[in-house]
């Protein structure tokens, strides 16, 4: 009989909250969906809970679509994460060896470690990921896993991501009322990193962008792991805003058009005015569009913009220089009409878009940038576990969970 590892993930995104499920088939090394269910994130902005009661609402209705699909309930999950309040430093750490013959064992690198950890951390602030870098035993860097090595002095290098405290506490306390035990939160970039990045990509160094509603991360890579993981607030909705005052629409209309236009663009390149049946958009009046004015006068603009301030970012981390493999464009954003020829004008660097990587079962609809991240997340779930520090609560009951769940559906149906 074949092993398989049942997982489950729920992606905290700034335009929508998805629980995907799946299995990894241990013997093929292959990953299989099973069910997977997105939707529109009601009570948060920029992936932070701004209403409770909407959150918790939204959140139920993806975890049971996706239990619908899937045939199964789900009990826990892991959760990633992207908002402006995320952060990382740097760290080294230095402790001797404990063996008194010399020889590093495990709880060595347990020690240095915590050693790393010892930072000034920002007040509201905790850590969610300490990620060893490369470890130096007695001046000899570069030491990838220095266990039966032997030596006197241990060096870890480390990046340490930062969450919000509150915010971290809304969204533990928001899965715990509906009966969600959260097995870890991780940073969507690593998620991301998981399933867009070639191991060479990352050993070169790489800036990874993932262009999302509301946010951007920007998680860069040297010598095969994060060096630099950043947040920035901005992102394709910012585009849709644009769409819908410049060319007077609703922003619902607006999105259609702004999804729609790269292929229509494609397909009528010779032509400038498009009539709005082309993007599903009711048009008795027969009204018409400029395809000019919608991508060079709207979509242009704040596209070299975007791609401007992330620049800035990139330069400003001081790790610049140091990713020869250039940038990794992915996220629902890098589908966006005419990117890659203006991210490649406004940053100098190699650039390539990149989906998540094939993997079977339900996978029609999220085989595209925008669920890159989601895949990622089942699996950074299954091989790196080691790098999470999240200090979750304990859940509560299932049959506890089931009843809140049902009460946050129908709360606002009571009279």
């Amino acid at each position: 009989m074949q092993h398989s590892k049942i997982i489950s993930g729920i992606d905290i995104g700034t335009s929508k909250v998805t629980t995907i499920i799946g299995q990894y088939l241990e013997a093929e090394d292959r990953y299989n969906i099973i069910a997977v269910s997105s939707i529109p994130s009601l009570g948060f902005r920029k992936g932070q809970i701004i209403n409770l009661e909407q959150a918790a609402k939204t959140i139920t209705q993806s975890i049971e679509s996706a239990e619908r699909m899937a045939g199964f309930q789900i009990n826990s999950a892991t959760v990633s994460i992207a908002a402006p309040h995320i952060e990382s430093i740097n760290s080294q750490g230095v402790v001797a060896i404990s063996n008194p013959n010399g020889e590093i064992e495990s709880t060595d690198i347990t020690r240095v470690i915590e050693a790393a950890k010892a930072v000034s951390i920002p007040a509201g602030k905790e850590i969610i990921h300490i990620i060893p870098r490369k470890f130096t035993v007695d001046g000899q860097d570069g030491v990838i896993d220095p266990v039966g090595m032997n030596g006197i002095r241990l060096e870890v290098e480390a990046h340490i991501i930062l969450a919000s405290s509150p915010a971290l506490k809304n969204l533990r306390k928001c899965l715990e009322d509906i009966g969600i035990h959260i097995d870890s939160i991780i940073y969507s970039g690593l998620c991301t990193a998981k399933a867009a990045l070639t191991d060479t990509e990352k050993e070169l160094g790489v800036a990874l962008i993932d262009v999302g509603g509301s946010v951007t991360t920007l998680t860069i890579f040297n010598e095969g792991s994060p060096i630099y993981s950043s947040v920035i607030p901005i992102g394709a909705n910012n585009v849709t805003n644009d769409l819908a005052i410049g060319l007077r629409f609703s922003i619902e209309d607006a999105e259609k058009i702004k999804v729609k236009l790269s292929k229509i663009s494609e397909s009528k390149k010779f032509e400038d005015e498009i009539d709005l049946s082309h993007f599903g958009i009711a048009n008795d009046d027969k009204r018409k569009i400029s395809l000019q004015t919608a991508t060079n006068g709207i979509i242009k603009p704040r596209l070299e913009e975007i791609f401007s301030i992330i620049y800035t970012q990139i330069e400003s981390s001081g790790f610049n220089r140091i990713i020869p493999a250039g940038v990794v464009l992915t996220g629902g954003g890098s589908q966006t009409v005419n990117v890659k020829d203006i991210c490649n004008k406004t940053i100098p660097l190699p650039l390539r878009i990149a989906g998540p990587p094939k993997v079977g079962g339900i996978v029609d609809d999220i085989l595209n940038p925008a669920y890159t991240s989601s895949v990622g997340l089942l699996m950074f779930n299954k091989d790196t576990k080691k790098t999470i520090s999240t200090n979750n609560k304990k859940s509560k009951s299932p049959v506890g969970g089931i009843i809140n769940r049902i009460k946050v559906l129908i709360e606002p149906l009571l009279p």
